[in-house]
């Protein structure tokens, strides 16, 4: 099966390059669409040159509806009011590239898969496996449900409700929020289409869901096309119960300062004039001498100084059990 992948990307990190080639090593996707500002696109691009990373292609995210649309992100900013919210305006924008990827990418795949990028691929989990009648696209629940802050659960469970009209997706150990989604296109649409029901108006939808953040503060663009597709599409995708892989994944701050990538630059002796973006062979191979044979599926680094900043309650348990904490 052939399909695209699309990493939403705010900065070029010391781990980029280990990400793309992980996805590339275990997916072998048709191509992987990456979405940045147009300083880190172009930043991108020459070092892909270098990396000899095929099939990658770097878009700029300023004009990223203009097309569909004729909106910038500009225009989506200045609509949004984040006063009282949780978040700045360029995570609610990042949301908007991950659900209308084919409004401004030509060809997108029907099926594409979002990627966070700072989403390593370790032991990993199939994207695409073969059920009893047909291939099925498959997602790691990967965060438990027993921490987070529950101010910003209770308001993307509010969203859902009321703008869906349907129940939140819910699972006896996992959140929805896996750091990576299978989309359909022709689903988004009909489900991005409540925007328009629940406001009574016929502007566009990443207009009504910038006006949203106004009224609900925040929203999770995982978990309202997970709760979506439990209500109105549950066989298209198919959700990896988190015992299997979501047990051993970690999530962490390195944002090239960490204990992970400080200790992985000394096992590589690598030259402080050079800049630090290791292959994913040179990660994996560091990872298997310290885990052993009992390997994580996957590996989160943060890169927000915000994380720092969390408080022990809003710690998830995937932060607290790392050893790279």
């Amino acid at each position: 099966m052939k399909y695209d992948i699309v990493i939403p990307l705010f900065q070029l990190h010391w781990n980029t390059r280990c990400v793309i080639e992980a996805l590339v090593h275990q997916y072998q996707p048709q191509t992987i669409y990456i979405v940045a500002p147009q300083a880190q696109a172009e930043a991108c691009d020459q070092a892909l040159s270098q990396w000899k990373i095929e099939s990658v292609q770097c878009m700029a995210e300023e004009n990223f509806f203009q097309h569909a649309y004729d909106l910038d992100k500009q225009d989506l900013a200045q609509i949004i009011d984040v006063t009282g919210s949780l978040y700045p305006t360029g995570w609610y924008y990042q949301q908007l590239l991950k659900l209308g990827a084919g409004c401004g990418i030509a060809d997108l795949s029907e099926d594409y898969l979002v990627w966070d990028s700072d989403l390593l691929l370790v032991a990993g989990w199939p994207a695409v496996t073969q059920g009893a009648a047909e291939e099925e696209f498959c997602v790691a629940l990967l965060q438990h449900n027993s921490c987070g802050n529950i101010q910003i659960i209770e308001q993307w469970e509010k969203w859902i409700k009321q703008i869906l009209g349907i129940v939140p997706a819910r699972d006896p150990e996992a959140s929805f929020i896996p750091h990576h989604m299978w989309f359909n296109q022709t689903i988004l649409s009909e489900m991005l289409s409540c925007l328009n029901e629940y406001y009574r108006s016929d502007e566009k939808w990443p207009v009504l869901m910038m006006r949203s953040v106004a009224e609900f503060r925040t929203f999770s663009e995982f978990w309202i096309y997970s709760s979506w597709l439990k209500a109105k599409a549950p066989e298209t995708v198919r959700f990896l119960e988190y015992a299997r892989y979501g047990n051993t994944t970690e999530r962490f701050f390195d944002d090239g300062t960490g204990k992970f990538s400080v200790k992985l630059r000394q096992s590589l002796t690598w030259d402080p004039d050079v800049p630090f973006y290791p292959e994913y062979a040179e990660v994996l191979n560091f990872i298997e001498q310290e885990y052993g044979t009992e390997l994580p599926s996957s590996l989160s680094f943060e890169a927000s100084p915000r994380h720092l900043k969390k408080g022990e309650a809003n710690l998830h348990l995937e932060e607290t059990r790392s050893r790279w904490r």
